[in-house]
């Protein structure tokens, strides 16, 4: 968390965490370097100038290299690692009692795929995203207290501020200490106000977000993205949009690394290899993406749906009765809101499942070639090229997956999808 709110004004904290930089290998295997420190200290330095200017001028500035502000020699050596197990598979038997077999292996190299992914992420992107996430919870956190200072002041039975409540400095002290209606409006009005101080710092910083998305191609404005933030696959469509575009970059790097190998068809190979690599961290985040909406998702909206209308049947049933027929009738409203966002829910599940499912069709598709490619190559003047072709491929899976956000008819309407996405990650 860059900033956390206080009474009135914004607290600053340290940018940089006190975790120590994670050690890799070069490839080459000759001594160590910090990974990601340089490309981290960049990127956080970037986001806390956006966020303390406003975002006026800085932000404005923002450009792709900023955004994707990956380490290459982390890179590299992840996908050598990868690499590494990748080819052992095929040399160990497909299954066995004891000692290592194709199953552990492949259970490695899901692992080191994994841990690839967080490489290409964004540090910029991705504190604006923890830091839109906290002030989302800091949110609730101040209305859920607005709301018990409200019911405390009706049972108050008294006017006038307490001799404490005015002794007693800062608000966390005092809402310890009140007992007079006085003494509540005064947190009522504090707490109103850290309500607003967060909500434009909540602006603040989806406004920076999407400018940075902007810069390495994703073109959502303000209110498109918090549509996106408030669903349940938003941070995975972010998440995939930053990974595809650094393995864009990474493969272009890889050409390079190619076209300067000259004639070492090893070396040339080793960079073909990480083509396959990267083609397999793109699969797995899309396989992953389909799997959560078809067996998590999509079946939780179904249920929420189906106690829906069965809600509005028991309701429509208790009307003909004549009892409490004002406030069925309102149980009835509700409940036919929430069907009517669960459809909107699903039908946004699906549109970007659907996207999401063709570009895997052509990931696999792809990536059996270059696979066998790989295995077979025979001349480096050959592969420069085909690594070129992989990159086409991965920016034309990023046009495909561009996600369709339209934006909330209503406040009411907002509400009760972010209503629908805290129950999906419970």
């Amino acid at each position: 968390m860059l900033f956390r709110p206080t009474i009135g004004k914004i607290q600053h904290e340290p940018l940089l965490s006190d975790q120590p930089a994670r050690q890799m290998q070069t490839p080459a295997g000759g001594g160590s370097i910090n990974f990601h420190l340089r490309s981290k200290f960049t990127a956080l330095m970037l986001l806390a100038v956006t966020l303390l200017t406003g975002g006026a001028a800085s932000a404005e500035g923002i450009t792709r290299d900023q955004v994707l502000s990956f380490d290459t020699r982390g890179a590299l050596a992840a996908l050598e690692d990868a690499l590494i197990v990748h080819d052992e598979i095929p040399t160990l038997e497909s299954s066995k009692m004891l000692g290592r077999d194709q199953r552990s292996a492949n259970e490695d190299l899901d692992n080191l795929v994994q841990e690839a992914i967080e490489v290409f992420e964004s540090d910029l992107i991705t504190g604006l995203r923890d830091q839109y996430r906290k002030l989302e919870d800091d949110l609730e956190s101040e209305r859920n207290r607005l709301t018990e200072y409200r019911a405390e002041r009706i049972l108050a039975s008294r006017e006038d501020p307490s001799l404490r409540a005015k002794l007693v400095p800062g608000e966390t002290l005092k809402r310890f200490v009140a007992v007079s209606r006085a003494d509540y409006d005064a947190l009522i009005e504090t707490t109103q106000q850290n309500i607003a101080n967060l909500e434009e710092e909540k602006a603040n910083t989806i406004v920076q977000m999407s400018k940075a998305l902007n810069a390495i191609g994703v073109e959502l404005n303000s209110d498109q993205l918090e549509v996106m933030m408030a669903s349940v696959i938003g941070d995975d469509i972010v998440t995939m949009s930053v990974v595809f575009n650094s393995i864009k970059d990474m493969t272009n790097q890889l050409a390079e690394l190619t076209q300067e190998s000259g004639e070492n068809l090893a070396h040339a190979k080793k960079y073909y290899g990480m083509v396959v690599m990267l083609h397999r961290i793109i699969a797995a985040m899309q396989e992953n993406f389909v799997k959560q909406v078809d067996e998590k998702y999509l079946p939780k909206l179904e249920e929420y749906r189906q106690t829906a209308q069965a809600n509005i049947k028991e309701s429509r049933e208790l009307v003909n009765v004549g009892t409490g027929v004002a406030t069925l009738e309102n149980n009835i409203r509700s409940n036919k809101l929430t069907i009517e966002v669960i459809d909107l829910y699903s039908g946004q599940l699906k549109s970007q499942r659907k996207k999401v499912s063709n570009g895997l069709e052509v990931t696999l598709r792809e990536m059996n070639v270059a696979n066998n490619t790989y295995n077979t190559v025979s001349l480096s003047s050959a592969v420069v090229s085909m690594i070129r072709e992989g990159s086409n491929t991965f920016e034309h899976l990023i046009s495909i997956q561009m996600p369709d956000v339209h934006e909330f008819q209503n406040d009411e309407v907002r509400e009760e999808f972010r209503a629908i996405t805290a129950k999906l990650n419970m």
